[in-house]
């Protein structure tokens, strides 16, 4: 079948007393996945390989697993039968050279499909459905949906354009699409030298003290003595790599190696911190740049108070859901993004705000190397974890074909039961944009909708009882799709 970075979850420590409890709840587990797997595909589930990357990272195929040795940084770089092994560099610090670091094969995603739903309903935008290639029917491809009956579709500067507007994300999208630039639990060791993030409070001529440091914990802030009550920002810095300095950011895929094209910058942005308030803080600020436009949104903390939103410092007129923090100074998970004229803002999955939609009169191309910043006002706040993401950029052409797209000079009209399909690993991805055929997908072709990678698989040589084994389940990488 033609086709996120993962969260490791933290083991805790186990002491020889509790192991064998601790096997036994593992083999009884496996058994039931086993069962429930059984089940599923017998009653109302088909289980399918993802041989290739065109899903990435979404679903990925047969793949290599390195560990980045500048950062520590865990990333996937694909495996194609057909093409040359792509030369590895780390989706996060950027760092390249280690062709000969060991790596871990592993499998294709085997994947759940829920194989009667599109019975019951249509198959609807931003999902991943599996169906039969119109080209070839005997084949099973697996996309995400971007267009439905009756709508005319475009790319255009990356993004999915329906009836000549961009195409919104919900929370729960922006979620399944995004792809992680920068994680700042894995600090690169040349940093001091290409600093990741800086610190600054107040204006850029009139810079004053900064109360944030870097501790084994994550950052920090303290409050600084003789300063003003002006935001005091952790700002992140791009570093690309191949043009050796800081700049904006790009769609580059890590899966696809240090040769994978990435020649266009990306405005669509996000970020996700882990947040802890301490003592005396008024407030924490998201800063979002895009295309000439900057938003911050400021969320008190510990009371009462309206959420604000301001766009090149004008403020905003938003409706206000709610403020987990406005009365809890506990651990908070806090979300921010700018997808397709659309900002978004959440703590601990609640949004703060309906979502706001604008325009950009500007059209400006312009971005710049520091897109993502979070601010505190007043007091002590520990931040564990800073995460920067991007949008998927569909890109005009796909590497080395030389095709006319559809849906990219012009606005391609689907009809009543077609829909137009993309992948998320856009540069590499045969989808609607190139099939010879004619771009749609009738509803008929529709075979179901995946929900659940459940066995990964890493491939090791094992002796057991004098035949060798080389599939291993790895439960790190069971998760549901959306």
């Amino acid at each position: 079948m033609d086709d996120t970075p993962t969260i490791s979850p933290v083991s805790p420590e186990v002491d020889d007393a509790s192991a064998p409890g601790v096997l036994r709840q593992t083999v009884e587990l496996l058994v039931a996945l086993c069962v429930g797997v059984l089940l599923f595909r017998t009653f109302s589930a088909e289980a399918y390989v993802v041989p290739t990357g065109s899903m990435a990272p979404t679903l990925l195929g047969h793949h290599r697993e390195l560990t980045c040795p500048n950062c520590k940084f865990v990333f996937d770089v694909g495996l194609d039968d057909e093409s040359p092994l792509p030369r590895p560099a780390c989706p996060n610090c950027g760092r390249a050279g280690f062709d000969d670091l060991p790596v871990v094969a592993c499998n294709g995603d085997r994947v759940l499909v829920q194989k009667f739903l599109y019975d019951f309903r249509a198959p609807e935008r931003w999902e991943v459905a599996v169906f039969h290639y119109p080209g070839d029917p005997s084949q099973a491809y697996v996309k995400r949906v971007v267009g439905l009956p009756g709508e005319s579709v475009r790319i255009v500067r990356g993004d999915v354009w329906i009836d000549g507007e961009p195409a919104k994300k919900r929370l729960e999208d922006v979620r399944a699409m995004r792809i992680l630039v920068h994680d700042s639990r894995y600090s690169p060791a040349d940093s001091d030298r290409y600093p990741r993030w800086s610190y600054r409070r107040g204006a850029s001529l009139r810079p004053e003290a900064t109360g944030w440091s870097r501790t084994p914990e994550g950052f920090r802030h303290d409050p600084a003595s003789g300063t003003s009550d002006a935001d005091d920002w952790v700002v992140y810095r791009n570093w690309d790599p191949s043009l050796e300095r800081y700049a904006p950011i790009r769609d580059y895929y890590g899966y696809n190696g240090a040769d994978g094209r990435s020649d266009n910058p990306v405005h669509d942005v996000g970020l996700e911190a882990r947040v802890q308030p301490g003592p005396g803080v008024q407030s924490i600020a998201l800063s979002l740049r895009s295309a000439g436009d900057r938003f911050v949104v400021r969320i008190p903390v510990g009371v009462d108070g309206p959420v604000e939103v301001t766009r090149n410092g004008s403020l905003q007129k938003v409706f206000v859901r709610s403020n987990p923090m406005a009365h809890s100074e506990a651990p908070h998970t806090v979300e921010a993004s700018i997808f397709d004229g659309r900002l978004l803002a959440s703590v601990d999955g609640s949004l703060l705000f309906e979502p706001l939609d604008y325009d950009d009169p500007t059209d400006s191309p312009w971005n710049d190397e520091s897109p993502i910043a979070l601010g505190v006002r007043g007091g002590s706040l520990l931040v564990p974890e800073l995460k920067v993401y991007r949008d998927v950029y569909y890109t005009n052409a796909q590497n080395l074909a030389n095709r006319r797209p559809n849906g990219v000079l012009e606005a391609y009209p689907l009809k009543d039961g077609e829909y137009f399909v993309l992948g998320d690993n856009s540069p590499v991805s045969n989808d609607s944009r190139f099939w010879p055929q004619g771009p749609v997908v009738r509803r008929e072709l529709f075979l179901g909708k995946p929900f659940l990678v459940h066995l990964p698989g890493r491939v090791v040589s094992l002796e057991v009882f004098g035949r060798s084994l080389y599939w291993i389940p790895d439960p790190r990488r069971i998760r549901y799709i959306h």
